[in-house]
């Protein structure tokens, strides 16, 4: 799961072409569908002179950037009418008090967490109290404008108390929980991408194959990927760190 803190800023980088072709500069709710939508790239003064990239039409969604595959998804707001249905809606969930289905006030809501692989809101982090609680999406009622209405027995049963965490609340949920297997220690282990990798850095990955790149690349086990050699299959698998895999995000010959 990511915040939103961490979409808003990403660089945004055309696969393509190999070049950032923009930054986050916002991010456009669904309240209905408790998503992700579009992004909003160089956002001016105007909303509907911007342009925006579907959600639908990001590749991966990482540390460092977003990747589209090409100029051709981004579209200008003018011409995009469900995005610019959304944005006269204007609901953005930070910022608006929670209140349960039986009326009691019981917080503001301060940052939202969205699954980074589906778009999905995946739960809203309120401030109650001096104390921060994360509540999941599927006790939301209402996105609204100026309320975020949920489950009354959120209150009590649904409801993590986070203020006892040293970590950052929303650092803390994005920590993933080590899981033993069990191998077999005769069977030699094939060579996997850093573990880090989350899906969408992983197609990403994939999406390498076949294509070439513009200049020498040194990879991570020291090996150079030539400047013209078709990506393969076995170059992927040495890409194991995402400062190379960015670097050869920016350096793909274009098509």
């Amino acid at each position: 799961m990511k915040p939103t803190k961490d979409i808003v800023g990403l660089r945004i980088i055309s696969i393509s072409d190999g070049t950032q072709v923009g930054a986050v500069k916002d991010i456009v709710i669904n309240p209905q569908g408790k998503t992700l939508d579009f992004i909003i790239v160089d956002q001016p003064t105007d909303y509907f002179g911007a342009k925006v990239i579907a959600f639908t039409d990001i590749l991966g969604m990482g540390e460092f950037a977003i990747t589209i595959p090409h100029l051709g998804v981004i579209q200008d707001v003018a011409q995009a009418k469900e995005a610019q249905n959304l944005l006269r809606q204007d609901t953005r969930v930070i910022g608006t008090k929670v209140l349960t289905r039986k009326g009691q006030l019981i917080g503001e809501v301060k940052e939202i967490l969205i699954d980074e692989e589906t778009g999905h809101i995946a739960a809203c982090l309120f401030e109650s109290d001096g104390q921060m609680h994360e509540i999941g999406a599927d006790q939301v009622i209402t996105l609204g404008r100026e309320l975020l209405i949920v489950e009354s027995e959120t209150t009590t049963s649904n409801l993590r108390d986070m203020q006892g965490d040293e970590e950052d609340p929303i650092e803390a949920i994005d920590t993933p929980t080590s899981v033993t297997v069990d191998v077999d220690p005769t069977e030699e282990p094939e060579p996997e991408p850093e573990s880090g990798f989350n899906l969408f850095e992983q197609r990403q990955l994939q999406y390498f194959i076949g294509k070439k790149a513009e200049k020498d690349i040194v990879l991570d086990n020291g090996e150079v990927l030539r400047a013209g050699d078709i990506i393969t299959p076995a170059h992927v698998t040495l890409i194991t760190s995402r400062n190379t895999l960015m670097e050869v995000t920016s350096h793909l010959q274009k098509n």
